[in-house]
Parts: C-alpha cells; structure tokens; sequence
C-alpha cells in the first residue's frame, strides 16, 4: 500500500528546496547528487512500505535525480548508476537498481500525489537554483584528463560530452524562456522550442520550417501557432530581463570554467534589421537609405574581443527616441559588473564629444576612425604621417588624435585616449591591430545571422527582438559549449573551435532536455 501523503503540503516542500540552497550559497558550485544527499525528505510518511533492497528514500530521491538529470529511459539510470559509484552511494543506495526495480516502484509503489510531487519537487528546484545563480552539476563543465589514443576514439568523447553539456544547458534555459503557454495549450513549450532551434539550423521562416521539421518529427506545431505566441509578448522589458537572465547564466558557467580573464577587450556596435512597414510603428528607427528602405529595428550590443571567445555580453534593442549617451550607460554598467574593460573599440558613428566624454567618465581607453568632417579633413592634409596630436579639443572634451597612413596610401585619422608615441617605428602597425579587435563584433553579427536567426517578414516588434535575441543567445551557447568540450576533451582551450556552429545547432534539436 502507497505511503500516505496526505499531510504534505507544498509550501513546505518549497522551503525544505530553499533551506537546503541556503547551505551551497556560498559556493555556487554543486551537483545534483550533492543537493539531493542534503535535501531532507523526512516528512514522507513510509510507514506502510516495506524496504525489500532499497529504502523508499532512495528510491524517491533516485526518481528526483532521474528528472534533474534529463534521464528519459531507465535502461539509462542504470547504466548511470554502475558507471557512476559514487552518486549512486550519495544518493543512499549500496547497488543499481535494475529496471524492474525502479518500474515496480514508480507504477505500484508511488500513488499519483506522490508522482505529483516529485514533478513539484524537481520545477521547484529548478527554478529556486535560478535565483540563487547555480546551475547544478556544473562539475560536468570542468576539464577532465581523457586518455585519447586514436582520432575515432576523440570524436566519440567528443559528441558524448557535446551531448551532455548540451542537453545540461538545453534544459536550463528551457526552464527559463516563457512562451506564453498555458496548461490547455495543445503544444508544449519545448515543441515551441524545437520549432525556433530547426528555423535557425535552416535560416527559415516559421510555416515552412514547421513544414520541413514534420518529415521527421510528428508533434511539431505551425507557423501561425509559434507567431500566435510571440505576439502575445506586450511588456518589453519583460522580453529583456527573460534573455538577460539567460545571458548572465551562460556567462556564469565560462567564469565558473575558469575561461576569461578578469581583465578584456571589448567591442561596442549597433546592427539593423531592415523594415519594410508603418514607418510610425513602435521602435522604429532611421538609418542610411539600403536595400529600399531608411528604416530599421536597431539592437545595441557589447562584446569580448577575443579570437574564437566572442562573447556577447549584453544586447538590447533601441528606439528612436533613445539617447545614444543612455545606451552606451546601460551596456557599459552591465559590462562593468562583469569585467574590467582594458580597452574598448567602436566606429566612427561613436565619434561625438558626449559619447568619448562618457568613454572618459567611466576610465575605459578607447579607440575609433574619426569622422571625416572638416576640421579632421584639414588635419589630414596638414600633418606628416605619422602623428600624434595631443589634447584635441571637441565641445570642451579633449582626447588624442592619431593619423596613420594604411596599406593602401590612405591617410586614416583615429580618435583615442591610449598613449600611442609617434616616435614607436612599430606604431600604425600595432594601431591596426588593436583596431582590428573590432571586426570580431561584425563576425560575430553574420554567424548570428546565418546560423542562429529564423527569417521573418512579420512587422512586429517583438517577434524581431524574440528572434534577435534568440540568436545571441545561441551564438554564447555555442561558443560556451565549444569552449567547455575543448577544456574536457584537451585539458586546455587551444583557440579553435572543436565544433562548428551548425553541428552545435542540430545537436541542439536532437537533444531531449528532460525534466
């Protein structure tokens, strides 16, 4: 007879999952056997089950575990289990349990209450982990010494741990995105999902990528039901703190890695989604005449400069009633949070005396192309090359001016306040090449583009932005799993990508995040 349940309320649930959070504050760093082994589960009542091999502790703890993990079959938790002794043992079981155990208990042991709760126990779990910042088992992230003897035997460990650590970070930020699905909806939030994840695998709109993606799945929704649910978004900051949540967790686990450096170089740059509608619609900006059109969605964003490490730190969308001078607050408050910028490069559309005042306000050296306005074009026709000029002054801000000549002949005038020396034989050299650092943001926008963003002709704001952030979300996924296969497989990250942003997507979509 099923244990009796019946005083067992939610609430208290809740608190024992939050009390038991409370011990790893600190650390940040646990897995989900090591949670599980502190959760105290003494208000089941097991008076009515008789222990045969394995406790009704356990084995309830083991069916928690299960879900946690994104196990889906119990061929698999048993293989688990023989492979890893030592959960098994936290978990308070001596042996595996083998299939026909766990069936037995889960389909004749545990009552519907108890199956309930489990699913109550494991959401709760998930969701109080967010706000304390811990993505469990992040020990699966760390290095591990592989012992690689044939190049079969690496790219078998290699999509082993591309699927771990994909489906790991799949189910986290499954847990996190909102959809605006109700319990009476027909689809669930993750066919929702696997809808967008094959739109960006194959760069296409919504009704034919749910065409494409029922040839070999049956239960995938339409076109019009995934844009029904996206128009639903009314609160924008709503959309922005959903993905902020989501970035700061993806950038969490690379600190956790041990990957970047306190201190990096940073990009800032505006992209533009073309617009071909109301010009008077919601957050519709003005740009250069391109493509039949002078109007455009605008996103901000902030990036790590780095080879292969192009993080995105922050990205947010504009208006056009936005300041520039707001904008530039808000990314670099966040970044600052987060990193301490060494230098930061931006174009020439920053070459305005409020934006290099804010640059010198927040103590960041900078570096960008000066404007070709007049002043700047007399200086270019004056001067030997090269030259520093000292203290050039712009409505009362002063900064440095350089003019090189390039490769090409072309006298190039940069704006900066890094203590370049006319005298240094290797200057325009090293000039270009910090400026360089730049064009990782530009990369960075077409692998999004080209990779990870859904096509869309809809004229609606949010559904560009959900699609927009989307696949900023995707392109700091892929470069953190990339990252992180690298460091297990290696030992060390060797500056290459071991996995190719395609192969990262459709993993993506195979994978089941359970829970």
């Amino acid at each position: 007879m099923p244990p009796s349940k019946r005083n067992i309320s939610k609430s208290k649930i809740e608190k024992e999952i939050y009390n038991t959070f409370e011990l790893f504050k600190e650390s940040k760093n646990i897995t989900i056997v090591d949670f599980l082994n502190k959760l105290q589960l003494n208000w089941i009542n097991q008076q009515h089950y008789r222990k045969i091999k394995y406790s009704y502790y356990s084995l309830y703890k083991l069916l928690i575990f299960k879900h946690l993990k994104g196990i889906k079959f119990q061929t698999q938790l048993e293989r688990y289990l023989k492979k890893h002794k030592d959960e098994r043992k936290k978990l308070g079981l001596e042996s595996s349990p083998d299939q026909r155990t766990i069936s037995y208990f889960l389909n004749s042991i545990l009552d519907e209450d108890a199956k309930n709760d489990i699913d109550f126990i494991v959401q709760k779990i998930d969701e109080i982990s967010e706000k304390f910042g811990i993505i469990l088992d992040i020990k699966l992230l760390t290095p591990e010494k592989q012992n690689i003897k044939t190049e079969r035997t690496f790219h078998h460990n290699k999509n082993i741990r591309t699927k771990e650590i994909t489906q790991l970070f799949k189910k986290r930020f499954s847990s996190v995105i909102d959809l605006n699905t109700n319990i009476n909806c027909i689809y669930s939030k993750n066919d929702l999902i696997n809808l967008i994840l094959h739109m960006c695998n194959t760069n296409d709109f919504a009704e034919n990528g749910s065409h494409t993606l029922k040839i070999n799945r049956d239960r995938i929704p339409d076109g019009d039901t995934l844009l029904y649910h996206l128009k639903k978004y009314e609160d924008l900051d709503q959309v922005k703190r959903m993905f902020i949540t989501m970035f700061e967790m993806i950038w969490e686990s690379a600190r956790k890695a041990n990957h970047f450096p306190r201190t990096v170089d940073c990009s800032i740059d505006y992209t533009s989604w073309h617009f071909y509608g109301d010009r008077s619609a919601p957050m519709v900006t003005e740009m250069k005449p391109d493509r039949g059109t002078t109007h455009c969605y605008k996103f901000a964003t902030i990036n790590i400069s780095k080879n292969n490490q192009r993080f995105t730190l922050l990205a947010i969308p504009v208006g056009p009633f936005d300041k520039k001078e707001e904008i530039l607050k808000t990314i670099l408050d966040y970044a600052k949070q987060r990193v301490k910028i060494r230098r930061l490069y931006v174009d020439r559309g920053f070459f305005d005396s409020k934006s290099i005042a804010l640059f010198k306000r927040y103590q960041i050296k900078f570096l960008m192309p000066c404007t070709a306005n007049e002043r700047i074009k007399k200086v270019l026709e004056i001067v030997p090359t090269p030259t520093v000029i000292k203290d050039y002054e712009m409505k009362n801000t002063l900064f440095n001016v350089v003019v090189v000549t390039d490769e090409y002949g072309v006298r190039r005038a940069f704006a900066t306040n890094i203590d370049f020396n006319e005298n240094d034989v290797g200057l325009t050299e090293r000039l270009f090449y910090l400026y360089s650092k730049r064009w990782s943001i530009e990369t960075s926008y077409r692998v999004k583009k080209h990779s990870f963003r859904p096509q869309t002709t809809s004229k609606n704001f949010f559904i560009r932005l959900f699609y927009f952030l989307f696949s900023a979300l995707m392109y700091n996924l892929w470069l953190l799993v990339d990252i992180l296969i690298c460091l297990a497989l290696l030992g060390y990250f060797n500056g290459k990508h071991i996995i190719t942003s395609k192969y990262f997507g459709n993993m993506m979509l195979s994978i089941d995040p359970g829970g």
